[in-house]
This record gives C-alpha cells, sequence and structure tokens, in this order.
C-alpha cells in the first residue's frame, strides 16, 4: 500500500477518512484535539521505509463523518478498533500524541486483542484533574457539565483561537458546526483518567516527551512509564508539545526501532489478512 491517496471507508456508525503509505507492519497515528491527520504530514515520510502508516481523521476533524451526539474517549478508541477492522488487520501498532494519547491508552486497556505496540507522545493520564486545572480551562470544564453551551463555546473560542492549524485544510469540506464539533472534541476528555489502570497494558510501550513541553508536564510523561510494566521513554532536549514536527527524523527512528526490537513478539502483520 505504498503512497495511498486519501480514502474513506464505513466504520461502525460512521464513515472515516484516511490515509495509508509505505510498507510493512501496520502503523496507526492518532492526531491530537484541533488538527487532524495532517499534523502527522513531516513525521508520516520517515515511517513509511519501515511501517504501512495510516493516519486518520477522528470524529469531529477533516471528512470524517459521524452523527453529531457527544462523544467520550472509550468511543474514539471503539472506533479506531473499528477501523483496523474494516481495513482487514488483525492487530496493528498504535501511536498517539496529546489527545491522541489519551485515545491510544483507552484503546489499549479496551482493545488489547488489537494492539501489537504502542507509542505514547505528549499526554498524559489525568490532563484536568482538579488540583491542575484552573482559569479558562476549569470554566469550560463547568460550562461542560452542566451542559451551558454558549458558555462553554465562548470559552472555548477564549482557549482555542482561530488559527490555521484549526481550519480545514485548502480542499476539504467547510462544516458549519466546526466549533461544535471541538467542543464536543473537548467534551470527551471530561473525567478521563487512567491512573492506577494502566498497569494492565501488556503491549511494549515507548512514552515520547519534549523536554520543554508547556503544555503536559515532564512528570506526566515518567508516571506512565512507571506504571506501565514493559514501557521505555524518549526525552527530546530543546523539543516542546510538538515533538511529530520538531524532531521527526529522531522521533521516528526511536519508534521503528523500538517497535522492531527483537525482544518484542513480531504479532503484528506486514500485509492486510487476504
Amino acid at each position: 500500500m505504498v503512497g495511498a491517496a486519501a480514502t474513506s471507508i464505513r466504520t461502525g456508525a460512521g464513515v472515516t477518512s484516511f490515509r495509508a503509505d509505505g510498507a510493512g507492519p501496520p502503523l496507526f497515528l492518532l492526531h491530537g484535539l484541533q488538527v487532524g491527520q495532517e499534523l502527522f504530514d513531516g513525521l508520516r515520510a520517515h515511517l513509511t521505509t519501515s511501517f504501512t502508516v495510516i493516519t486518520y481523521d477522528q470524529r469531529d476533524r477533516g471528512e470524517t463523518v459521524f452523527e453529531t451526539s457527544p462523544y467520550t474517549t472509550d468511543d474514539l478508541a471503539d472506533d479506531l478498533a473499528a477501523l483496523i477492522q474494516a481495513l482487514g488487520y488483525a492487530r496493528a501498532h498504535v501511536l498517539g500524541t496529546s489527545f491522541g494519547g489519551m485515545v491510544a491508552q483507552a484503546f489499549a486497556l479496551r482493545h488489547a486483542d488489537l494492539l501489537g505496540g504502542l507509542v505514547l507522545g505528549a499526554t498524559s493520564q489525568a490532563p484536568f484533574r482538579t488540583e491542575r486545572t484552573a482559569g479558562p480551562v476549569a470554566d469550560l470544564l463547568v460550562a461542560l457539565a452542566h451542559g451551558d453551551e454558549p458558555r462553554a463555546r465562548a470559552t472555548l473560542a477564549h482557549l482555542v483561537p482561530s488559527a490555521p492549524s484549526a481550519s480545514p485544510t485548502e480542499g476539504a469540506s467547510t462544516h458549519p458546526d466546526r466549533g461544535s464539533g471541538l467542543m464536543r472534541r473537548f467534551g470527551a476528555t471530561h473525567g478521563f483518567d487512567t491512573r492506577g489502570r494502566l498497569g494492565e497494558i501488556v503491549a511494549p510501550t515507548l512514552v515520547i516527551h519534549g523536554r520543554e513541553d508547556a503544555a503536559v508536564p515532564v512528570a506526566d510523561a515518567l508516571s506512565m512509564v512507571d506504571e506501565i510494566p514493559r514501557a521505555d521513554a524518549l526525552l527530546l532536549a530543546d523539543c516542546g508539545h510538538a515533538w511529530e514536527n520538531e524532531r521527526p527524523a529522531r522521533a521516528a527512528s526511536a519508534i521503528a526501532s523500538f517497535l522492531s526490537d527483537p525482544r518484542h513478539p513480531q504479532t503484528v502483520p506486514a500485509l492486510l489478512d487476504a
């Protein structure tokens, strides 16, 4: 599946937009909160020599279409499971960064039978716990908890001002409810907390974090490494939250080495099942 163009496939109750490039074991990349699969345009090129790299748009991003109703990170994890199965894979490696790392954690806990190796980047087990949140983040969580959509929308606009990275890509459809979609995505994080649960993950796991990450403390990465039995860490110097674009070649080299380590069982097929 070398150099395949973007396309779409039905996955359960929705239609998921995805792209597959390269050759080798399948590696699914899960983007963050605002930006869709285009987040990985730089990293993809460094991974396709070792993997079939599948990027896709989660709900309320890009050209993926699901009904406009609230959902959770567990629902997004189930969407990934449906996509893996729809593409004919029995098992796959999964990489999630930031918000996508939360979805990847949920996937590892809910669908261990589909998971080969796991990569968690710039993410946390409980990013919005009470002792950490303040100001507009706390206001947004309160608004979401009380179903106050106008207040939540206004607070989210303050938190995430309009920017090219949060806008539709050139040539993509303009969705009239894009603001509501972003609010639904933020709402999916409400109550997310995997502390005390990651010990259940048996897959080999690589945790990647930028030492200068201002959004997620390095301590969050180290706590995941402490809890996951087969976890290693890669801390990138002079790198912030967007490690996949700040240090793509360095990160890709470490990812390829980790996922192909002979000490890890080779349980991920290189080709689609016939």
